[in-house]
């Protein structure tokens, strides 16, 4: 069976336009983000989003163009021996039942990234619409494109903003942002987010540390927050486990996690039920808990890849707690991935 393994990144946040400098802002846990023109009248104030500071003021299919070219561009930057051409690119964006999804992303984003790389897509290109599970869907596209040998590196990018005035009307009827007189809820952000993806043992990148994945889990949760029914964390514990027997390891041996937590009190009951379900044999430590979400708002569908890039460069630049990190994500319609991840030496 092909191992993967993931060896360079891209991202462009509020925190910074380039991987290094939006890593730093998060690594020094700078809250990036700022009041905007988002108005809330019950507290009679404007509220704070994760902004990228772009020079256009619009928003729409050429923002999310925009933030997805400057992180795949990263990407192939890090790997000069690569053709683009030869890289197929796997494209997170919102899931199709989100509010208020963007006319037209399905049909136009691709063709726009493409115009502003200025290079040809590759023919297995696609967009991934699994919203915040988009990593998963993409990382098991990849296994499928570099197994068969008809590609030798995938990208799996991703991109979202949350900062539409149609959806940020949405959550703030349904109570979900954070607000002065509401604790239970997020900042919304943007971002373009991107990792590379090959073959483990392909090589390693200027001699640096790469992330081999070892295990992967998917399920589905019924209980989502757009349900009614009572929430027992069944499907994010199914893909946890998952993702361990794949690794072959137990929960024991992670030393650290990444999560999409964004503040919502559901997120936090929904991770605690689940790791309570192996907490029978105790850690040997306390295992950290990194959630990078509350340094630049929820960003959506990026936050996958971003995850993916904060743990790769917490590997090359000697930070992470240990070399084995799980990594789990959830969307609103239900989707549940975990990822176990492990650093790599050259």
């Amino acid at each position: 069976m092909t191992r993967l393994a993931i060896t360079a990144s891209g991202l462009i946040t509020s925190g910074g336009f380039s991987t290094a400098a939006s890593l730093a802002a998060m690594r020094a846990g700078i809250r990036t983000c700022k009041r905007c023109n988002i108005w809330d009248a019950e507290s009679g104030t404007y509220l704070a989003a994760g902004k990228v500071e772009l020079p256009q003021w619009w928003t729409g299919l050429g923002k999310l163009a925009d933030l997805s070219a400057v992180a795949i561009h990263e990407c192939f930057a890090a790997a000069p021996a690569l053709r683009p051409a030869d890289v197929p690119i796997l494209l997170g964006v919102a899931s199709p039942d989100r509010p208020y999804r963007i006319p037209g992303l399905d049909a136009q984003l691709l063709s726009q990234v493409a115009h502003r790389l200025s290079l040809p897509m590759h023919a297995a290109s696609q967009l991934v619409p699994r919203g915040h599970a988009s990593l998963g869907a993409g990382i098991y596209l990849a296994h499928e494109m570099i197994s068969a040998g008809t590609a030798k590196a995938v990208i799996v990018a991703a991109v979202d903003s949350l900062l539409q005035d149609e959806l940020t009307d949405y959550y703030l009827a349904e109570r979900r942002l954070l607000t002065p007189l509401n604790s239970n809820g997020f900042s919304v952000g943007e971002a373009g987010s991107a990792v590379l993806i090959e073959a483990a043992g392909a090589g390693h990148r200027h001699g640096l540390e790469v992330l081999e994945v070892l295990g992967m889990g998917v399920a589905h949760e019924e209980a989502s927050i757009r349900s009614d029914k009572p929430l027992r964390a069944e499907g994010l514990t199914k893909a946890i486990r998952q993702a361990l027997a794949e690794a072959g390891l137990t929960i024991q041996q992670i030393d650290y996690r990444l999560s999409d937590l964004n503040g919502e009190h559901y997120k936090f009951k929904e991770m605690a039920l689940a790791m309570g379900r192996f907490a029978r044999t105790p850690t040997p430590r306390p295992m950290e808990l990194w959630h990078p979400v509350e340094c630049i708002g929820d960003i959506g569908s990026a936050i996958g890849p971003l995850l993916a890039s904060v743990a790769l460069d917490a590997a090359q630049h000697d930070y992470a707690v240990g070399p084995t990190v799980l990594c789990t994500l959830g969307d609103d319609d239900g989707h549940r991935v975990a990822l176990v991840l492990r650093c790599q030496h050259p």
